[in-house]
């Protein structure tokens, strides 16, 4: 019994031994290649994707002045480990030697965005600096990049302006408007347009009409800036030569004449209902007497008989309601009018008449009755005969007296 038992254990650890032994084998068989497979895995960039997502600089700066800007590089880890070394560079595409700028070697993991900011100094001279920015990543001891749309691209290149001034358009699509930039005012052009040099770096307000009367009965309404802002007055940060764009909207004027005028605007393509009543009374003071309108048409920029009509405001439009007025209540008051004013008129001339011939015959009764008054001397006021030529008082000499033809003679 026990011989048995000790057989079985012996079996058993032989067992064990020839299990090992085959594991070992198949592990000398398994590991050379798995480890060579990590070592190239670990030897090749572990990095998919570093492409420069953003690179932001001003387009147009001061002669030796200093610029903000901003390079985004974003990343992606594509194998284990999961980190790797990368750096940003900018460089001048014209002097491509030696970066003007470049960051730390910054480690990163995963995936995502590394932002930095920073400041170049721009030239002394005007004229352009074309810069070129990479983004790097650490291989094997070799700063390289991606230039390719798989990976990257991991580089960029931007153009800045060096000069005193820019260039400021702004265009409201309509001529001989007014439009201030800072202090100066200019009036658009017959394109509609107008052009500012305006100096570098500078923030000045831009104001344009917020109404803009046209002729023809049109007219535009300020609606927004091409870039969404919507006050007519604003300021504009000038980064280089720049066009800007008012947006206006049309409207054109609607006359309309139903026994009065009225007027209203209506923007371009909306439209506008004409109605009227087939009859009703006419306006005051006619409408006292029982005076009535019957509707008779439309006409002028539409032509229609019908008492409601839709119109589309695709122009200046005047318009003008026809109606038949019965003047049928008014004859008989008309009448009675007329006879009553006929004899108010007769009876004032008869009375004007009357008072006249009472006057005349005043005055000539006037005339008969007045006393006769004695002739006087003009000179001295001495009373005279008719028959003398000199006044015996003062001697002077009477005019129109009655002398005999002798001493007339003499």
């Amino acid at each position: 019994m026990y011989k048995l038992e000790l057989h079985l254990e012996g079996s058993e650890r032989r067992l064990r031994n020839t299990q090992r032994l085959i594991t070992g084998v198949l592990l000398l068989l398994v590991l050379p290649p798995l480890f060579g497979t990590i070592a190239t895995v670990s030897a090749s960039p572990n990095i998919g994707l570093l492409r420069v997502s953003d690179f932001l600089c001003p387009r147009e700066v001061l002669p030796s002045s200093s610029f903000p800007v901003s390079l985004d590089v974003e990343y992606a880890i594509q194998s284990l480990p999961d980190k790797a070394t990368i750096r940003g560079a900018v460089y001048d595409a014209n002097q491509n030697s030696s970066p003007l700028w470049q960051s730390d070697p910054t480690l990163v993991s995963n995936g995502g965005d590394q932002i930095w900011n920073f400041t170049l100094n721009a030239p002394a001279t005007e004229g352009f600096l074309n810069l070129i920015a990479y983004a790097y990543f650490l291989d094997n001891g070799t700063w390289t990049y991606f230039n390719n749309p798989v990976n990257g691209p991991g580089v960029s290149q931007r153009t800045v302006e060096i000069g005193e001034t820019a260039s400021l358009n702004v265009n409201l699509g309509a001529p001989n408007v007014a439009v201030t930039v800072g202090g100066s005012t200019e009036q658009t052009s017959p394109f509609g347009t107008a052009t500012f040099s305006v100096p570098v770096s500078s923030e000045p307000s831009v104001t344009v009409p917020a109404l803009v009367e046209l002729q023809n009965s049109t007219r535009l309404i300020f609606v927004e800036w091409n870039d969404g802002i919507t006050l007519p007055k604003r300021q504009v940060q000038m980064d280089g030569d720049m066009n800007m764009t008012a947006q206006y909207r049309i409207q054109y004027l609607l006359t309309l004449t139903n026994g009065s005028t009225v007027q209203e605007w209506y923007d371009r393509g909306a439209n506008a209902t004409l109605s009227a009543p087939t009859s009703g009374l006419a306006p005051w003071p006619l409408s006292a007497f029982g005076v009535t309108e019957t509707f008779q048409g439309w006409r002028g920029d539409i032509d229609s008989s019908s008492p409601q009509v839709n119109i589309t405001m695709d122009s200046p439009k005047t318009i003008t309601a026809d109606v038949a007025t019965n003047y049928q209540p008014l004859v008989i008051p008309a009448i009675l009018a007329a006879g009553i004013a006929a004899t108010i008129i007769s009876f004032v001339l008869v009375q004007a008449s009357s008072r006249k011939s009472e006057e005349d015959v005043v005055e000539t009764l006037a005339k008969q009755t007045a006393p006769e008054t004695d002739p006087t001397c003009p000179e001295c006021g001495e009373v005279t005969e008719p028959e003398w030529a000199h006044c015996i008082r003062c001697g002077a000499a009477l005019e129109g007296a009655d002398l005999p033809k002798s001493q007339v003679q003499s």
